[in-house]
């Protein structure tokens, strides 16, 4: 059996450059998916209901290994778009994920 490797992102909007985050994402999930992978679950922040809001939006998408996500988040083409984040969004967090 095969075990996936599991991203998750979480993002806080730049409210003043929604433009910019929106080209982002236009640009970065096709380019996820092209890389092989998943998207499990997509999601908006409505409300909290216990600690404090800390992004605005999540991503969880699984890949058939660690190296195929380092391949994306390594390539010229994902450096190309890295000022879109840094504009579009005030913090982004991309992490790997294991089971437990």
């Amino acid at each position: 059996m095969t075990t996936k490797t599991t991203i998750i992102i979480t993002a806080v909007f730049n409210p003043d450059q929604m433009l910019a985050a929106q080209e982002y994402m236009q640009l970065a999930v096709p380019m996820l998916i092209n890389g092989g992978g998943e998207i499990i679950r997509r999601v908006k922040v409505e409300r909290v209901v216990v600690g404090d809001q800390s992004y605005h939006a999540c991503l969880v998408m699984d890949f058939p290994s660690a190296s195929a996500v380092d391949a994306i988040f390594n390539s010229d083409e994902y450096a190309e778009i890295v000022p879109l984040r840094e504009t579009g969004f005030k913090s982004m967090n991309i992490v790997i994920a294991s089971s437990m």
